[in-house]
């Protein structure tokens, strides 16, 4: 299928999508957008309430059946942006009792509101500054029921007596609200309009009602009313236009050649549902956190919708760097051209509302986050070998240097740092590393082991260059260096340690190391230390649904209670990454194990920053697991993509080599699962990749064309 060809129309059926493209309709064996929602959850139990985006913006869900939180360019911390529209029925208000997401929606509901069911259904206007709600009245009874409905809004009547506005929600920002339908009484009640119906209601039926929403510049509220009043001219159309543009960004996410990313991901074939369920919700995840209105690229993924327009933290981005240079492999590259000039040391993250600029000052010690410089490096890495754009290397950036000259500076960035005992790097305090545990600071086994990656790797791109002497420099500073990363090892634990810079030797007990250390070093570590870690793993941090990332035997535990970092909960990018890094360290069967047994969390709704353990039992191994709100965790984040990265990178082994001339490493490893990988992307073809008994099976398909990167 080219990109010059036009979809004329988008079908949903069952589990398969169908694209009509010029009167041929072809399937994508996917599930659909309704099949990948969540679960109707008792609103009781959420910490986080679900969210919308339309890719520029989002809004979150309160509690109560109408209402939102929505601040155009940031919401948190958390703020309205546009007026709280209520509603009342026979003169009472009713807070919502179970709530379901969508991607493209939000439902909330309540079965008994003065003895009518109350349902409604909340959307975003693609790429644009409006909000839908569709509001259903039903009487389930057996008698006939007649309601008064009334909707309540602060803000001043118009003119035409009906629609309401509002500027003083927020400065020299002018907010529209308008019903869906006209009311059959209107009134302007001190600071706010009043719309009521009233509503007969025979046994079983159901009617609908609902309203509009809009902003923009006080010197434009003539415009934004007029599209307020065409949206809910339009109401049922508008409302169906969301869900089909939605419906086409996740077909052509699965689409080689589609109109709109300049690649494609892999389907999934499979006959393992939780294995599916977490990588189409990975992917989905990166979808939600698409943005089309920033500069550096029309298609970005930013971290969390509710920070700052355009906040991009390398850290997370970097956990889906597999899915997005398969994905949007020009956006990644525009991207990487930003990364790669920013000073490591300074800062967490870029913002790409601008296309210039970087901080070219030496900074003695680390003022940002210590895993910049691996984070960036790896991420580049990636886009290089999944792309095969080696003449990337070459490319010189704004500020002079080439991309090879970025990654050499990344990977030698540690020589100047200061040094701790045996000359491990050291990688600052606790604001540089993982916030929230105490002992987690100076010289961290994570970051020393990646060192020693990063110099293997930077050597292996001077050699594919043909710089043999660099490259035998690089190799020889990581064989100095690679003793006292090792000697990091506490025997017979399963753990390691950090030298803080008084000397003192401090056991840590947290998921980082494991990951990142295991990543670094697989190849180093003996078989006892491999299967002792995996033992420390499966002993102290795996749950029955979600995992810890700090054991709760961690001497520092009791004062490092965040839902990220600590041990009461996760960042969700820890699982795919700890899963990955047991994948390599010998238990195959464990990694995939958990990893399908996480899928259950995903009935609240996309991957998040964290999930909590929360109630009475929260110590216990089949503890209730939820999306975390408190300290500032976020309703989605970025590194969820990393749920379908390790599907394609770790359980289909696709992990091209620099010279290309190998596809999947271990193909010969059999896999714990029945699947198969088509329609992916390796220089210029797509290629099929199917599990068997004997490992991965590798199928030239056809061609695949790409945008030019």
């Amino acid at each position: 299928m080219s990109k010059t060809q036009r979809y004329v129309t988008l079908a949903l059926a069952a589990g398969v999508i169908f694209l009509i493209v010029a009167q041929e309709a072809v399937a994508l064996p996917i599930p659909s957008l309704d099949e990948m929602a969540g679960d109707w959850i008792p609103i009781k139990d959420v910490a986080n309430p679900p969210a919308v985006h339309n890719f520029n913006q989002m809004l979150v869900v309160d509690r109560d059946l109408t209402s939102i939180f929505c601040h155009p360019g940031g919401l948190y911390p958390w703020r309205r942006g546009y007026p709280v529209v209520q509603l009342w029925i026979d003169g009472q208000k009713y807070p919502a009792t179970e709530t379901r997401w969508y991607a493209y929606r939000v439902l909330r509901r309540n079965p008994d509101c003065g003895g009518v069911a109350v349902e409604t259904d909340t959307r975003m206007i693609n790429e644009q500054r409006g909000v839908l709600c569709r509001i259903m009245v039903s009487n389930s009874g057996q008698a006939a029921r007649k309601a008064e409905v009334a909707l309540r809004v602060p803000g001043s009547l118009q003119a035409d007596g009906v629609g309401a506005s509002n500027s003083t929600q927020r400065a020299n920002v002018v907010s529209v609200v308008r019903p869906s339908r006209k009311p059959d009484r209107v009134a302007a009640e001190g600071t706010e309009v009043c719309w009521k119906w009233t509503v007969e209601l025979p046994p079983g039926s159901t009617k609908e009602l609902g309203f509009v929403a809009g902003d923009g510049p006080q010197e434009k509220a003539a415009n934004t009313d007029a599209q307020a009043s065409n949206w809910a001219g339009h109401f049922d159309a508008v409302m169906a236009d969301c869900k089909r543009v939605w419906g086409q960004r996740w077909a052509d996410a699965f689409t080689p050649g589609n109109a709109h990313f300049s690649g494609n991901m892999p389907v999934l074939a499979t006959t393992d549902p939780a294995l599916a369920r977490n990588y189409y919700m990975g992917v989905l995840t990166m979808l939600i956190l698409e943005r089309t209105q920033f500069p550096v690229s029309s298609r970005s993924f930013i971290t969390s919708g509710e920070r700052r327009d355009g906040t991009q933290y390398y850290w997370d981005a970097s956990m889906q760097a597999t899915a997005w240079a398969l994905l949007e492999p020009a956006g990644m590259k525009a991207t990487l051209r930003r990364w790669l000039v920013q000073n490591a040391r300074s800062g967490e993250v870029i913002y790409i509302t601008g296309t210039k600029g970087y901080d070219a000052r030496h900074h003695d010690t680390i003022t940002g986050y210590a895993f910049n410089a691996f984070t960036i490096f790896k991420t580049a890495d990636e886009y290089l070998r999944v792309t095969g754009d080696h003449k990337f290397l070459d490319e010189k950036l704004e500020d002079g240097k080439t991309v090879l000259d970025h990654l050499d500076a990344f990977a030698t960035d540690y020589e100047t740092l200061s040094k701790g005992p045996h000359d491990l790097a050291n990688y600052g305090e606790n604001r540089n590393l993982l916030e929230c545990a105490p002992a987690y600071i100076h010289c961290v086994p994570s970051l020393n082991a990646q060192n020693v990656w990063m110099l293997r790797r930077a050597a292996q791109w001077h050699a594919s260059h043909g710089e043999a002497a660099r490259a035998k420099q690089l190799r020889d500073r990581s064989a100095a260096i690679l003793p006292a990363a090792i000697g990091l090892y506490k025997p017979g634990a399963g753990v390691w340690n950090a030298y803080h810079m008084d000397g003192s030797l401090v056991e840590l007990r947290h998921c980082v190391d494991f990951i990142y250390v295991g990543d670094a070093l697989c190849n180093d570590l003996t078989a006892t230390q491999r299967a002792e870690m995996v033992a420390f793993v499966k002993r102290e941090l795996f749950m029955r649904d979600w995992m810890r990332a700090m054991s709760q035997q961690d001497a520092a535990a009791a004062r490092s209670d965040r839902p990220d970092h600590g041990p009461m909960g996760a960042y969700d990018g820890w699982i795919p990454l700890t899963v990955a890094t047991m994948w390599r360290l010998g238990d195959p069967q464990g990694a995939y194990d958990f990893y399908r047994r996480t899928a259950v969390v995903t009935k609240e709704g996309p991957f998040a920053q964290a999930r909590e353990f929360y109630g009475p039992n929260r110590k216990q191994h089949d503890a209730p697991v939820r999306v975390a709100m408190r300290q500032g965790c976020m309703k989605e984040c970025i590194s969820g993509g990393a749920f379908a990265d390790i599907v394609i990178n770790t359980f289909f082994g696709f992990s091209p080599s620099i010279d290309g001339t190998s596809l999947v490493g271990e193909p010969q490893m059999a896999r714990p699962f029945e699947g198969s990988l088509t329609e992916l992307r390796f220089r210029g073809r797509l290629y099929q990749l199917k599990t068997s008994k004997s490992g991965i099976t590798i199928t030239p398909d056809r061609p695949g064309n790409s945008e030019q990167l």
